[in-house]
């Protein structure tokens, strides 16, 4: 919607309003209230939903008179729209946060008898445990206040994690964008040391030749399991059962299975390891390095994985570091935390493991040489979606993988798989604006979008989702392989109201939650956000997180609109996509093309990462081609 609108900027991200009840009716009228001396009276209600990083989500629910607020507008009931504004002091009065966010309230029903029921105003934030003071005021949009309600709160520290669902979706049991950033900000509690999570089980029959079964059990938080054959991956699961079946080949030979288990945004959780061919030992011993954990640049934490053969046990193992001795133990869990630079120090390695007869059993690691342990360790797998084009512009395609560098942070990358876009499966998002301005051009958007969706999700392992924004997103198709779905979901898009941007990228990108492989979103819009609970920095920060291109088509936007171009061509930029103006919806089918044929030319770069840098630290991406006169295009980084 291009329509100036006087929002004054929320000052904190995590922050989200909703009410309860549908979106207005297509025709409906908006109003602006500012009415001097009128007192609503606002009743509030808080919910504590659980831990988001450090903070607590609170979702507070006040309820404000439908008669109070028509008498306020002085005016026919229609739409209104109001500003939340909210300050949180501690005990000592220092100021904890403060916001203000717009409110639209929908009084046109025609039942009169309904003048007396409040209407909820929902919306959520993080706040710190302790005691704090909350000054709430309900404004006109030139500040003045309608109505006013302070509280006192003790915040609880919640052990349970926030999740998104928690707050409640609309309709469509879609949730907001501010549960989605605070479910994002989220880290599960894993106790320290903690064991156990991820467990190899022993195979019914054990085989040293040809197919062997092998199962793991989890328990929560871990969701992803990555298994590894003398470390190289060989399977993800995302879902149980979580086994993998290994082909040992014709001639039986030691080797170690590696089990990685990850939690549903990716961060690690715990490891296990399996010796194979072990022949007549009792026991095995595994030495795994640990993926990074939060602010762990300069240590690393290792854990010896012990077997037991044939009933054999352990009474000691001890983990050494050439001929200093790091760690005994007797029970599990066994984990130790090591300095980077006494290891970088060290040449060898060993866990030993002893039974009750005294027998050793060992399990060594070099630390220098090109065979060294360290350099072996897979952490962190990154997907990249490559773009190149010629010096003049064309996309060029049937580079081999030879001719590609990846660079982390300046350091050089082994990429660990290179594919062709074409041969791949494509996870695709299609927003479209759907505010009042909008309304002109829906005709030939409906035509472009439903070309492009049938042309892109063309075949049975393609996917895609629809969602239209106004004052909020609405998810109109969810993930299916049916282009038929999208294209009826698209020609459903209509125009009125006011316009959610940021929101309905943040809900866009959640949809791909813990989903790999290639995948993109195009976004059409005429206009700045004027509407979303998520500020544009907070919308970046989630976008790099996630790592999934983001096309930008702007309409008819002119030059008093650099504000929301810039910050299209940037957030395109960041994810390895392009931002498209074109002044008439007549030239949205040629950007659609454009759009197609990238997505169809592209390469795949998957590399696996061991940064010592920590969650919060960004990670600069660099793809350099053997010809100079070829150009890379792909994300400018991520956030762990």
């Amino acid at each position: 919607m291009r329509k100036s609108l006087a929002l004054a900027p929320i000052l904190l991200a995590l922050s989200g309003a909703a009410l309860g009840q549908t979106a207005p009716p297509g025709d409906a009228q908006k109003t602006r209230i500012d009415a001097p001396g009128i007192s609503v009276p606002i009743d509030v209600r808080e919910q504590y939903l659980g831990r988001t990083g450090e903070k607590t989500a609170v979702k507070f629910t006040l309820s404000v008179s439908r008669g109070d607020l028509r008498g306020a507008g002085n005016a026919q009931p229609r739409v209104y729209s109001f500003f939340l504004a909210c300050d949180v002091t501690g005990v000592k009065g220092e100021v904890v946060e403060t916001f203000r966010v717009p409110v639209d309230v929908d009084l046109s029903s025609s039942d009169v008898t309904n003048a007396s029921k409040p209407i909820a105003i929902t919306f959520l934030r993080a706040l710190p445990p302790g005691a704090l003071n909350v000054q709430f005021r309900l404004e006109g949009v030139a500040g003045r206040v309608l109505g006013t309600r302070a509280i006192s709160l003790t915040v609880p520290a919640m052990s349970s994690e926030f999740r998104a669902e928690d707050a409640g979706g609309d309709s469509a049991g879609m949730p907001s964008a501010a549960a989605v950033v605070l479910e994002a900000e989220n880290r599960p509690v894993v106790p320290k040391n903690a064991s156990g999570f991820v467990k190899i089980l022993a195979p019914v029959t054990e085989v040293p030749v040809g197919l062997l079964r092998i199962e793991c059990e989890v328990k929560e938080p871990v969701r992803r399991v990555e298994f590894y054959l003398e470390d190289k991956k060989i399977l993800v699961k995302n879902r149980p059962p979580y086994t993998v079946e290994l082909d040992l080949g014709k001639i039986p030979k030691k080797q170690t299975l590696k089990v990685l288990g990850f939690d549903v945004q990716g961060n690690f959780v715990d490891a296990d390891a399996w010796a194979i061919n072990e022949k007549d030992a009792r026991l095995a011993v595994r030495i795994l390095e640990l993926p990074k954990q939060k602010s762990a640049g300069d240590t690393v934490e290792l854990k010896v994985a012990l077997q037991s053969i044939a009933g054999g046990e352990a009474k000691k193992l001890q983990l050494w570091l050439d001929d200093t001795m790091l760690k005994e133990w007797t029970e599990p869990p066994f984990t130790v935390t090591v300095p980077v630079a006494k290891i970088q120090k060290a040449t060898l390695m060993r866990a030993t493991a002893t039974d009750a007869e005294g027998k050793e059993f060992t399990d060594l690691k070099l630390l220098k040489g090109e065979s060294r342990f360290m350099s072996k360790v897979e952490v962190n797998l990154v997907e990249l979606p490559v773009s190149v084009f010629d010096s003049d512009g064309r996309l060029v395609k049937d580079l081999p993988r030879e001719d590609f560098t990846v660079l982390e942070d300046a350091v050089k990358q082994d990429l660990s798989s290179f594919e062709f876009a074409e041969s791949l499966p494509l996870s695709l998002g299609i927003v479209i604006d759907g505010s009042g301005s909008m309304k002109d051009a829906m005709p030939l958007v409906h035509q472009a979008a439903s070309e492009f969706a049938h042309k892109l999700v063309s075949k049975e392992k393609d996917q895609g989702f629809v969602i239209e924004f106004r004052e909020r997103p609405a998810l109109l198709a969810p993930l299916t392989h049916k282009a038929v779905d999208l294209e009826r979901a698209i020609a459903e898009t209509h125009a009125s109201g006011g316009t959610a941007l940021y929101d309905a990228v943040v809900m866009a990108l959640y949809q791909f939650r813990a989903l790999p492989g290639r995948k993109a979103i195009v976004v059409l819009t005429d206009g700045d956000d004027n509407h979303s609970w998520t500020d544009y920095q907070t919308l970046r920060r989630y976008a790099r997180a996630a790592g999934v291109p983001i096309y930008f088509i702007g309409l008819n936007l002119s030059f008093l609109d650099m504000g929301i171009k810039s910050k299209m061509t940037e957030l395109s930029a960041d994810t390895g996509a392009e931002a498209f103006f074109v002044g008439k919806a007549s030239a949205l089918a040629e950007v659609y093309r454009k759009i197609e044929t990238e997505l169809r030319s592209q390469y795949f770069l998957r590399y696996l990462t061991n940064s010592s840098k920590g969650e919060n630290q960004f990670r600069a991406i660099e793809v350099r081609l053997k010809n100079p006169k070829l150009r890379a295009k792909t994300i400018r980084g991520y956030f762990p």
